[in-house]
């Protein structure tokens, strides 16, 4: 009885840490349950980065309540470390008098790892772990990616015909997709950290890459654009403070000074004359709170990180309607002589959005 108990309120943690989700930059989302005599007596999730940590929120409203109680979290408290910035959540745990954690994951980060799991234990708590480890794991895919490869987790989002056309031949794309695929996009942009586009898109389709469609916070916009060619004009630059444009070494130093005049950050990342290198300028991101990237660009954009092998995973909207061999393909040459070679798309999933196909799924 025990166990379905547990699944229910752990249930709710996780319900709780999504909501945190696209606002805890690289830190992970969080949330916790504090429950007594089978009753919720406070809740509490991880807001924002650098804020409460969803354990310390939690007890601050349960106050004297949460001895004896049973505290439920998706990741494991947080343990003190040489240049923490926010109080360990194990040691407020172990303070409030709680009885038994559950608690889904361990925390992989080297300074944490079991340790604060350990420390319970040995202040007489109670330990459940692995309760719905698989769900916590994937809502905090992005900030597993940062911790183990110092890059963020990066979704290659593309509307694409039923023949693999991106744009009729003219370079008119829009739109393929329907309305709901539409918001549904806006919806995603809201929940991750950053978008990405080339600078082929912002010339021919001059998006603004904010969210609009639905209720939420823009993302970061980030521009591949290594000439530094964009114009001050394009409608990605009207929110400065929330756009970072990204140059090769060797685009010219005025076209800089042009931006950074304008108040637009601009980084500059090595590589191949008229490219960026991606891995590199990904691994940038996180300096900026960034554990996630929807990868908007175009084919141009996405053949390169394609080759460069930095996209994990796909959200795609097949749209019923075929364009012909003019047209332009949603992915460049890639230069695979088997099809043993070709990029497998792992565990995926299908669904339908009024007529549109929406494919999911992992690459790498």
């Amino acid at each position: 009885m025990k166990r379905d108990t547990d699944k229910k309120y752990m249930e709710r943690a996780l319900e709780l840490a999504l909501r945190g989700q696209g606002h805890t930059g690289i830190n992970p989302v969080v949330g916790c349950v504090i429950v007594k005599n089978n009753n919720i007596i406070s809740e509490g999730y991880h807001k924002i980065f650098g804020g409460r940590h969803a354990e310390a929120s939690a007890l601050l409203k349960a106050g004297t309540k949460a001895k004896g109680a049973v505290l439920y979290v998706n990741l494991e408290p947080c343990f003190p470390f040489q240049g923490k910035k926010t109080p360990p959540c194990v040691e407020k745990i172990i303070s409030a008098g709680i009885k038994r954690c559950v608690i889904a994951m361990k925390d992989p980060n080297p300074e944490i790892n079991g340790r604060s799991i350990a420390l319970l234990k040995k202040n007489g708590i109670k330990i459940r772990l692995g309760l719905f480890k698989e769900e916590a794991e994937k809502m905090n895919a992005p900030f597993l990616k940062v911790l183990r490869t110092g890059r963020p987790l990066v979704i290659s989002k593309m509307a694409l015909s039923l023949d693999g056309k991106a744009a009729a031949y003219t370079g008119d794309s829009r739109w393929i997709s329907n309305p709901l695929s539409r918001t549904l996009v806006h919806y995603k942009r809201s929940k991750y950290d950053a978008v990405m586009a080339g600078i082929g898109t912002v010339k021919i389709d001059d998006p603004g890459l904010n969210v609009r469609r639905v209720k939420g916070r823009d993302p970061l916009r980030v521009i591949v654009d290594p000439k530094c060619e964009i114009s001050l004009k394009a409608k990605v630059l009207k929110d400065k403070k929330n756009v970072l444009v990204v140059v090769n070494t060797g685009a010219k130093k005025n076209r800089i000074a042009g931006l950074l005049n304008a108040g637009i950050r601009v980084v500059s990342v090595e590589g191949r004359e008229g490219t960026v290198n991606l891995k590199k300028t990904l691994a940038l991101l996180p300096v900026f709170g960034i554990s996630s990237v929807l990868l908007e660009g175009g084919p141009a954009l996405l053949t390169a990180a394609l080759k460069e092998k930095v996209v994990d995973r796909i959200l795609w909207f097949i749209a019923p309607k075929i364009l012909g061999n003019d047209a332009k393909s949603v992915v460049g040459n890639m230069a695979f002589k088997t099809i043993k070679k070709a990029i497998a798309v792992k565990d995926p999933v299908f669904s339908g959005l009024d007529g549109d196909i929406v494919v999911e799924g992992r690459l790498n």
